[in-house]
């Protein structure tokens, strides 16, 4: 019963005096032991199949549909507990141009050396995932001050300064650009503060690249004048 209803397959059957039922005994414990090799196999399959679906196969980082579902999940424990939270989107500066000069291997290169190198600039229970081509986005939660959110978005620019050695012995020079986005003066749902990160990032990309921009929102507009 326990193997059935629980999955558990640590009970065995203790020998017996009669040698018929210790030569059954023995056929039904091997018959668990098989079974919890199984279930275990079946574990580890179901655990690495989640991995995949919700994981980027060239970085190692969640993809756009973990990152949607944990920022859905911040943003309405955020909105219970009146708390703040910021949205990084990042992009990498002429990523299309070293894809298209370099070739796709070299590309993967540098998403993957970027993805390291952004991660490393990230508190214990900050979220990075890549979005999608040269796109990721950070959440950075809890937010205590605004010049937490500027200070890591400065960090992570800072990142990539040195050019990206690749695998060849050749070095790349590239940068981000990042926009910023702040539940919940830049947007009130997910869909609108990730607009509002992405359009700083283009912002930032006008201005100069390699650069991070806080978001521009009638809403941030207000709240910065109704604070001065």
């Amino acid at each position: 019963h326990a193997a059935r209803r629980e999955r558990s397959f640590d009970r065995r059957v203790p020998e017996a005096p009669i040698a018929e039922l210790n030569e059954l005994g023995n056929d039904f414990n091997a018959l668990l032991d098989e079974l919890e090799v199984w279930h275990s196999h079946l574990q580890n399959e179901n655990q690495t199949l989640a991995h995949q679906a919700s994981h980027d196969s060239l970085t190692g980082l969640p993809n756009r549909a973990f990152f949607e579902g944990r920022l859905s999940r911040s943003v309405r424990n955020a909105e219970r507990q009146q708390d703040h939270l910021a949205l990084l989107f990042l992009d990498s500066d002429h990523f299309k141009q070293i894809n298209d000069t370099l070739g796709h291997a070299v590309g993967d290169e540098v998403l993957i050396s970027v993805a390291d190198r952004v991660r490393a600039q990230l508190r214990e229970h900050d979220l990075v995932a890549r979005l999608g081509g040269d796109e990721f986005a950070v959440l950075l939660t809890p937010l205590h001050s605004r010049q937490d959110a500027e200070h890591i978005a400065e960090k992570i620019v800072a990142s990539m300064k040195l050019p990206v050695q690749l695998d060849s012995g050749r070095s790349i020079a590239t940068s981000l650009s990042v926009g910023i986005a702040y539940y919940p003066d830049d947007g009130a749902d997910p869909a609108s503060l990730l607009n509002a990160a992405d359009a700083a990032m283009y912002q930032a990309k006008r201005k100069r690249r390699g650069h991070w921009q806080v978001a521009q929102t009638e809403r941030s507009a207000s709240e910065i004048k109704n604070r001065s």
